[in-house]
């Protein structure tokens, strides 16, 4: 059995050139889960890979639950309802996971139907375990070609699931994934929840409805987390003002953003990057 102690986690934090590359790693680790361990729920608006190195896992989405067993692949949207724990007939769970984003990531998600399947088991396929920990050395170890190597790392990961269960295209019913992909793509127009119906071919109150079940919250709450996640790479991966931060996200009033911004995460923007930004020339008014 694993120590309890092999509890490890290993952040990156965006470089200038971040945005070029289609998959990106910004946090990943191992962590060793028992029984009395309370399953974990809280939202973090990024894409995550566990790898189930030993034990058995749960994986829940709304009332649907899914083993996570040696050798699987678990790919969860934390900006959903969710929650993974240990499995309540096991012993304990240790796995590895990473903590991704990027568009080609999302489209990914979809074309794979994750969020009506999210446990891939690669039973007589490729160890998925190497790819996990060459991950985790990347954000350890940031060698000089970091975000190139996990870019191509993640490609290889992405090939594995795709030789599992296929390309056979999106689903047809995955209307809510509609809408969360046309706000993902363009967080900075002003959307309405009429608009994103429209989009979903729903109307807005089955919109309202439909995206509560999924999601655990309303469209609006969660483009507004999901714009705040943005925010925060913008702030310590850039030079950008408050204000072009702000306008990037959606936000044409500056006070408005930081308002939001403040109740969202606990901190004015201005404190954030300087608590966790990169050591960047400052412009004027940053």
């Amino acid at each position: 059995m694993v120590a309890k102690q092999d509890n490890h986690i290993f952040f990156q934090t965006p470089g200038r050139h971040a945005g070029v590359y289609p998959y990106r790693i910004r946090v990943g680790g191992h962590t060793y889960f028992t029984p009395a361990d309370r399953p974990v729920t809280r939202r973090f608006h990024h894409q995550t890979l566990i790898c189930t190195l030993s034990g058995l896992g749960e994986i829940r989405l709304g009332d649907v639950a899914s083993p996570a067993p040696p050798g699987s692949i678990a790919w969860l949207d934390t900006a959903m309802a969710y929650g993974h724990g240990c499995h309540p007939e096991a012993d304990y769970w240790h796995y590895a996971w990473l903590g991704c984003e990027g568009v080609a990531l999302e489209n990914a998600f979809h074309m794979l139907r994750v969020a009506h399947a999210p446990v891939f088991s690669l039973a007589g396929s490729a160890n998925a375990q190497p790819f996990f920990e060459q991950g985790i050395d990347i954000l350890r170890d940031r060698p000089f070609a970091a975000e190139a190597l996990a870019n191509a790392l993640l490609a290889q990961i992405v090939a594995l699931l795709v030789d599992v269960r296929g390309e056979d295209g999106e689903d047809d019913h995955d209307r809510i994934g509609m809408a969360i992909r046309a706000m993902r793509r363009e967080l900075a127009r002003p959307w309405s929840v009429e608009a994103l119906a429209a989009i979903a071919g729903l109307s807005p109150s089955q919109l309202h409805r439909r995206f509560r079940g999924m999601t655990g919250t309303t469209p609006m709450d969660w483009l507004r987390h999901e714009r705040m996640n943005h925010a925060k790479g913008l702030l310590t991966g850039t030079g950008d003002r408050v204000s072009e931060v702000a306008a990037a996200c959606g936000y044409a009033d500056p006070y408005h953003f930081s308002r939001d911004f403040s109740r969202t995460v606990g901190s004015a923007p201005r404190a954030f990057r300087e608590e966790h930004g990169l050591p960047l020339p400052a412009k004027p008014g940053a």
